[in-house]
């Protein structure tokens, strides 16, 4: 009967999107910090341990509010070290987000960033992701005032282990506020998002690698300030080719029963 047969097509995608669904709930949010619930800078310091100087928490400025953390033009920095997010892969894809407040865009870059690390003191390819701004690039430098990226032991243009600009074309152009800065890494590609803009690729060409510390500040000095909101650190489940084929083959048997229902 074609009811028969439309129950069967509409069970299997209906499994089939169940499983990728699963999949996807199976990521771990290492890190998910608003930096909200802290009651005092020491709270804030009990998490994100000082490195030699930290950042201070405020509610001056804010995407979640009250607080964010400002990074003065002094040398500071935070850190956190978690559980590992496991090697990157096709389908271990490790993602890594920040909201960062450019405190004036007009300035040429200036050394504020965030890193992700494999490891306390990364040595190695791909050992260090790090996004925000930098001083080894003009303004005007590739193509225009964008934000920029590094990766350890890589060359995104600009010469290995040092940051670029991250331009793609159509890729958000600084401005002074807040903006969120993302990498998705897997063992092939290290994919950079501007606000939400894919605005770099880069090969992955090193050893896959597993993470665990994300630092907050540059502890260098700079010059201007800059403020973080939002940090967040997790790992993105992606389904194998065989559910994505279930899933389709689900769907088609159930348009096609459809179709024939209305012809």
């Amino acid at each position: 009967m074609k009811v028969t047969q439309f129950v069967r097509s509409f069970a299997l995608a209906a499994m089939a999107i169940a499983a990728i669904s699963s999949s996807r709930a199976e990521a771990a949010l290492l890190i998910s910090d608003n930096f909200d619930g802290y009651a005092n800078q020491a709270a804030f310091d009990a998490v994100w341990a000082p490195i030699t100087t930290g950042g201070t928490l405020t509610s001056a400025l804010s995407v979640s509010a009250p607080n964010s953390v400002n990074y003065a033009t002094t040398a500071q920095r935070n850190g956190q070290t978690v559980a590992e997010t496991g090697v990157v892969s096709g389908s271990n894809i490790v993602s890594f987000s920040f909201d960062f407040y450019d405190s004036n865009a007009a300035l040429a870059p200036y050394r504020q960033f965030a890193n992700l690390q494999d490891g306390a003191s990364p040595t190695s390819t791909g050992q260090l992701v790090s996004m925000g701004l930098n001083n080894n690039l003009t303004s005007a430098a590739d193509g225009g005032n964008y934000y920029m990226a590094r990766i350890l032991g890589l060359d995104g243009g600009t010469g290995a282990s040092a940051y670029f600009k991250l331009n793609n074309a159509g890729a958000p152009l600084r401005s002074t506020g807040w903006h969120n800065l993302r990498v998705d890494i897997s063992d092939l590609v290290f994919n950079f998002y501007v606000d939400g803009f894919l605005a770099q690729t880069i090969a992955n060409t090193g050893t896959a690698r597993s993470y665990e510390t994300v630092r907050l500040g540059s502890g260098l000095s700079s010059t201007a300030s800059a403020n973080f909101d939002n940090a967040r650190l997790e790992t993105l489940q992606v389904p194998e080719p065989a559910t994505l084929a279930l899933a389709g083959l689900g769907l088609l048997g159930l348009g096609s029963v459809v179709r024939r229902q209305r012809a």
